[in-house]
């Protein structure tokens, strides 16, 4: 995925953690973005990076992404949980006090 920003994922999803622990510091926000950026290139299989992107980047529904895919929409959305889910337990030994 060519200049994929991954900004959507980090605001809706990510970002809760640092709220969980209290900090706005805009370094430990710009190195948490990079860890996601990281861990979506590094971890995730292709076919989650591609809901992502789909979802977040392109802005597609969970059926259209379906159709596109060729898979059900279930099965987007068990896909999507499972790359939040990666990425949630990699994040949460960050510290970020």
């Amino acid at each position: 995925m060519k200049n994929v920003s991954f900004d959507y994922l980090f605001f809706f999803y990510i970002a809760k953690i640092v709220r969980k622990k209290g900090t706005s510091n805009a370094i430990k926000i710009e190195t948490l973005k990079r860890m996601v950026k990281l861990i979506v290139k590094k971890e995730l299989s292709q076919r989650q990076r591609t809901i992502l992107e789909l979802y977040f980047v392109r802005k597609l529904k969970y059926f259209q992404i379906a159709q596109v895919l060729n898979i059900s929409k279930s099965t987007v959305s068990r896909t999507k949980k499972r790359a939040f889910n990666t990425i949630y337990r990699i994040l949460k030994y960050y510290e970020f006090t």
